[in-house]
């Protein structure tokens, strides 16, 4: 009998209305449904807290929720899956992921906030699992105190706004570390992203211990023909002064001025008026510290730019890459246990790890760090 025919009361009432209900697809799935209503009814969740688990021949990956409700079920394990760069999965890979939460688990696939994928399954199911998976190119790690699975826009495969190929660098730093999102041996974990612009729509530098964002370092381009046909439809040129946040935009009568001194570089106007369009010097700039959380000294935080321009050319991360790992190093010799990035760097000071890395400092990101991320 489907659990959603027994007097699940409370399911039953978030399954109700027109939009999908995630309480649908636990009922299409094996999830112990009690555990859920139990939860409602009681006013908080059935599961306590958890963690990573080491299975043998799998160091990371392997996670577990324990259960306030052990006459229900004991605990719920699952395994977590590194989503490829972007969010892009082809139905092919998901039908194989589906077929895997069948044969192994609940037949139930968690996408989460995160970036990765989770299927729920027992532990003696793991490694069977884990062998599948590998036979279909997926593979897995992100838990515990390991470099996090790297998450990245849809960058220039939808985007018209992408400076860089975010999805490609997200691949490329993957793989290049890919034991230290699978052997657990930091002092924390560490959650990385990568944006293709300034918009940063994934909210990395807000979220991540490391983003890197695609940035122009020339001028913003105006194309007088659009801006003139712009202005023709009705385009407001006092609105579009207004936008910059920097004050670099004035008419001077149809002639729109740019003070190349006062600009962030931050497409405000690029957002608000088609005829500006970003520089052509691409490159990436390096956010370090960033969290949402509030556990830590600091709480939540915003990023330090540590380096606002790393020119990137012909799709080579190659830079990126070992500025990127020379940070971990230091940092996992030099932080306090479970410390985060950001943290460490609001006690070492981005100063010292500049001068640890053989990076120069740029003056006006020390002297306000956090005003104008670029």
């Amino acid at each position: 009998m489907p659990e959603i025919n027994r007097d699940f009361t409370l399911c039953r009432q978030l399954m109700a209305g027109l939009s999908p209900s995630h309480v649908r697809e636990m009922v299409n799935s094996n999830y112990p449904l009690a555990m859920y209503e139990a939860g409602l009814a009681a006013g908080e969740s059935a599961f306590g807290h958890g963690g990573y688990i080491s299975i043998p021949e799998l160091p990371a990956g392997v996670a577990v929720r324990n259960s306030r409700r052990p006459e229900i079920i004991q605990e719920s394990s699952y395994i977590r899956i590194l989503s490829p760069a972007g969010g892009w999965l082809a139905a092919s890979t998901l039908e194989k992921l589906a077929e895997c939460a069948e044969k192994y688990g609940r037949g139930l696939v968690h996408l989460t906030s995160g970036g990765t994928m989770e299927i729920y399954a027992d532990r003696q199911e793991m490694l069977p699992l884990v062998k599948e998976l590998n036979d279909q190119g997926l593979d897995v790690g992100s838990t515990g105190d390991d470099l996090r699975c790297l998450t990245a826009c849809c960058g220039p495969v939808r985007c018209e706004m992408a400076l860089i190929d975010a999805p490609a660098l997200a691949t490329y730093l993957g793989q290049r570390f890919i034991d230290d999102q699978q052997y657990p041996g930091y002092p924390q974990k560490v959650k990385s992203a990568i944006a293709g612009c300034p918009n940063d729509c994934i909210r990395a530098m807000m979220q991540k211990d490391h983003s890197f964002i695609g940035v122009y370092r020339d001028l913003p381009q105006i194309d007088a023909a659009l801006l003139a046909g712009w202005l023709q439809k009705g385009g407001d040129p006092a609105a579009l002064r207004d936008a910059c946040p920097a004050g670099a935009l004035s008419w001077q009568e149809d002639t729109l001025q740019l003070d190349g001194e006062k600009c962030w570089r931050c497409m405000a106007c690029i957002n608000y008026c088609p005829a500006i369009r970003p520089g052509r010097e691409r490159g990436v700039a390096w956010v370090a510290g960033g969290k949402y959380g509030h556990r830590g000294p600091q709480g939540p935080m915003a990023g330090y730019v540590l380096v606002p321009f790393i020119p990137v050319k012909d799709d080579d991360f190659t830079a990126i890459g070992d500025i990127y790992g020379a940070f971990l190093e230091f940092w996992a010799d030099n932080a306090r246990k479970k410390e985060r990035v950001g943290d460490f760097i609001a006690r070492v000071g981005p100063v010292k790890i500049l001068q640890e890395l053989g990076l120069e400092a740029e003056p006006q990101i020390l002297l306000s760090p956090k005003r104008n991320v670029y």
